[in-house]
């Protein structure tokens, strides 16, 4: 598991604070100067003794990061395997992830485990905030139309998650002139997938609707018998994955890691749990087969 160095900065920096406030309670009990001076003097080589004894922890700590780092890129790979050989994945990003190469990893990762990258979609920020010309224009132009009390954008989540799933490609690139979806050129909506992950994580609450449109999505989905696996990166703002499981799906939340990676193969595979390194994982990863495909 890698090292996150921030708890061990944040511990330094309790200890910092401590000794300010030593140096504080010594100038009030101090009653001379030359008493202040030793204890100043005193505080001030136990700062430099902790300060050196942490770089030397945080220097142990990085070299221990890169042992790691370079053991998960020999090893996940063979462990990876065909493990998804002859399987078809889609790509569900609820939310426009700009430069972040979290997308195009997944999509070299599926393969490499001998999956079919059927499609890659893309929420984009029009679906999210749903604007009033939009909804209207899609609504009259596709005849969408959600019953009392289900909202406009559940409707046309569960109608995409339902075309998805059976292979009927209509609908999601009708949308694609509305500015609700995005998708890579490659990808083919007449192949029903055999698994969806999708890839959440927020940096503000506006990036996205989970609740609206992964949520309902997920529902249609697992209902027509499509595995879907929930994940996000490590290091998201504001995490998918307590909503990702309420609907009881797999999820993994370091998907920015090797060994994410390696989860969200094994999840697509069949291993059920939550897995990462968050308080929503129940545990590291999933059991690990050595035969690929079990």
């Amino acid at each position: 598991m890698p090292i996150d160095y921030r708890y061990h900065i944040g511990s330094f920096v309790a200890i910092f604070v401590a000794l300010l406030l030593g140096i504080l309670i010594g100038i009030g009990l101090s009653f001379s100067p030359e008493e202040l001076a030793r204890v100043q003097e005193e505080l001030r080589a136990d700062y430099q003794e902790t300060r050196e004894f942490k770089q030397e922890e945080l220097h142990a700590l990085r070299e221990a990061n890169r042992e790691y780092d370079s053991l998960a890129r020999k090893t996940v790979p063979a462990i990876i395997g065909q493990r998804l050989s002859g399987r078809r994945v889609a790509i569900v990003l609820d939310h426009e992830f700009g430069r972040d190469p979290l997308p195009d990893n997944l999509r070299a990762l599926l393969r490499q485990a001998g999956a079919t990258v059927t499609s890659t979609t893309t929420i984009t920020p029009d679906f999210v905030s749903l604007p009033t010309a939009v909804r209207q224009n899609v609504s009259e132009r596709l005849s969408l139309y959600p019953p009392p009390g289900v909202h406009f954008r559940t409707i046309i989540a569960q109608s995409i998650a339902k075309d998805l799933a059976q292979g009927r490609p209509d609908l999601i690139l009708d949308l694609y002139p509305s500015g609700l979806l995005r998708f890579t050129a490659d990808s083919d909506y007449t192949l029903p997938p055999d698994a969806v992950v999708f890839v959440g994580g927020l940096n503000s609450p506006q990036d996205a609707a989970p609740e609206r449109i992964d949520l309902p999505m997920i529902e249609e989905l697992t209902g027509l018998g499509v595995r879907v696996v929930g994940c996000e990166a490590r290091d998201a703002s504001i995490s998918c994955i307590p909503l990702y499981k309420t609907k009881d799906i797999a999820t993994v939340d370091n998907a920015d890691t090797p060994a994410g990676r390696l989860a969200i193969v094994l999840a697509l595979a069949g291993a059920d749990g939550h897995f990462g390194v968050k308080d929503t994982r129940d545990r590291f990863l999933p059991d690990i087969s050595l035969e690929a495909g079990h």
